[in-house]
């Protein structure tokens, strides 16, 4: 080859390398983007958000606050978000559906916070609601999965009551306009809806560990951007840290970026249990208490299997990927 040809054939080469390879670097430093609806269990996120622990541990992070769960859900089903906070249940059938995920961190199990809500002469006599609407968040959801345990504990089966999909930020309203005469929701619409007059028919913490609260992120987000996942559960452990060593500043910051009175974020934060990293690397471990992600989750998995919405068993060691929480216990320890 002559040397006129070679030296410009060397040049493109290189040029074609350092795009490729500026392309590659521009990939990694595009920020994680995370779906989270208006819940006091999840604003422990925007506490790592403004104290700057994402940060601080070199992670790029983007929040994006939607109203309702359902809105959370479709932008990360649709693939807009590599990953989105959500309710365990819904982490086992989205990978039924063929998008696989992964449970990295478990932002809180509720107690006080979701309730079953409704017109206070069903709280002396539970069984009244028979014949009754009652508002869930999707049927086939975790929402209608807790409702119904909730009423078979009362003697009340599906057949008995009618089921209607309704936003849990929407229950107040449905029950003023006499859509439904119960329905399942959170702050900050359970305390207004209280301040209608209403009622707590029933609360989470009687069915505990039922409605479990994850970080989620699509496989390949976690297969191919470790380090940084890896940061951001770090962050959310330092958040979890400041929330309770700076509970008035943390309810302040959380309040303002959910746009809700601190109040409502006080009720909704004392109504949930957030783990700290040693009850977070326990959780992650099978045993045979619903406080274990697969002792639950074997509850949802057959609950779909019964209802025909899975057709084949779910494998949990493809869902839960405890190895983030793993290094940072072991580094702890």
């Amino acid at each position: 080859m002559k040397i006129q040809y070679f030296f410009p054939i060397i040049i493109i080469i290189i040029g074609i390398g350092i795009f490729f390879y500026s392309y590659e670097e521009l990939e990694v430093s595009q920020p994680i983007t995370i779906a989270i609806n208006i819940w006091p269990g999840y604003a422990t996120a925007f506490i790592a958000q403004e104290k700057e622990f994402f940060k601080d541990n070199d992670v790029k992070v983007k929040l994006i606050l939607t109203e309702t769960y359902t809105e959370a859900q479709e932008l990360y089903t649709n693939g807009d978000v590599d990953g989105v906070f959500e309710v365990f249940t819904d982490t086992i059938f989205h990978n039924s559906e063929g998008i696989k995920s992964q449970v990295v961190f478990i932002a809180d199990y509720s107690d006080t916070a979701d309730v079953l809500i409704g017109k206070e002469n069903f709280v002396l006599d539970m069984a009244s609601l028979k014949g009754n609407n009652i508002g869930v968040e999707g049927i086939n959801s975790f929402s209608h999965i807790f409702v119904l345990k909730i009423l078979e504990k009362s003697g009340i089966f599906e057949g008995d009551v009618k089921f209607v999909d309704i936003p849990a930020m929407d229950v107040r309203n449905a029950l003023n306009e006499g859509i439904i005469d119960a329905g399942h929701t959170w702050d900050p619409v359970k305390t207004k809806a209280i301040e209608d007059g209403y009622v707590v028919l029933a609360s989470a913490g009687e069915v505990p560990g039922l409605i479990t609260d994850v970080l989620v992120f699509r496989k390949n987000i976690v297969d191919e951007r470790q380090e940084d996942i890896q940061k951001i559960v770090k962050s959310m452990i330092m958040a979890h840290d400041f929330v309770h060593s700076n509970h008035n500043e943390a309810l302040e910051i959380m309040a303002n970026a959910e746009k809700m009175d601190l109040q409502s974020m006080l009720d909704g934060i004392n109504g949930v249990v957030q783990p700290s990293l040693e009850q977070q690397y326990t959780s992650m471990k099978d045993f045979d208490e619903t406080q274990s992600l697969y002792e639950s989750g074997r509850i949802f998995i057959e609950y779909y299997l019964q209802r025909g919405q899975i057709n084949s068993n779910i494998n949990l060691d493809e869902i839960i990927e405890p190895r983030f929480i793993n290094n940072l216990y072991q580094k702890s320890t």
